[in-house]
């Protein structure tokens, strides 16, 4: 294909410094991408207030906060969320550099937000599989499912009760994340 035609040409190291800078640019925009998630996960943890003191929200916040003590003032939870969109763009720019940058801000804004609900989404799905399958398990990663996706259920089931014993405000939660994440796509495709 384009390699051989680029080779028979002579123009190998041209095609050499192009898969470079390929590889360069995809290894730039998964590690922005990682950083991305991470400081999601940091904001959601922030917001639903999960235990300061368990290893695994440490190792979040010794992650995010040298990048969150840039904006003086501002929530944690936010300037978690600010972080991620940042991490988010600057893995946009690396990879298409072209655009505008209002444009790859407002792409990098609904990702992260399109993300944070996928997150919760997913925690709320390891809650349920956790009461099912394990439900006195005490680790350090199942006690941060276990609350996260509880302060997510919780609203629900106030309005909501268990029917015969069975809880099913995950079939609404999950309803709700879903939508939300539909809107905030369709959103996204016609404002962009």
């Amino acid at each position: 294909g384009i390699r051989d035609c680029l080779l028979s040409r002579g123009l190998g190291d041209v095609y050499k410094r192009q898969l470079m800078n390929s590889s360069l640019f995809s290894f730039l925009e998964l590690v922005s991408t990682g950083l991305m998630f991470i400081a999601v996960i940091y904001s959601i943890f922030s917001i639903f207030k999960v235990n300061y003191f368990n290893p695994i929200v440490q190792i979040f916040v010794k992650i995010v906060d040298p990048f969150t003590k840039v904006f003086f003032g501002v929530n944690k939870s936010i300037s978690g969320l600010i972080v991620a969109i940042v991490f988010k763009f600057l893995g946009l720019l690396s990879y298409v550099s072209s655009y505008s940058y209002i444009l790859l801000i407002s792409i990098s804004f609904f990702e992260v937000l399109i993300v944070f609900f996928k997150i919760l989404f997913y925690f709320v799905i390891a809650g349920v599989v956790k009461s099912w399958v394990a439900p006195f398990t005490k680790n350090d990663m199942w006690m941060i499912v276990e609350e996260v996706s509880n302060k997510i259920l919780d609203p629900i089931r106030k309005f909501i009760p268990a029917i015969g014993g069975i809880d099913i405000s995950p079939i609404f939660a999950f309803i709700l994340l879903n939508s939300i994440n539909v809107f905030l796509a369709q959103l996204a495709v016609s404002i962009l």
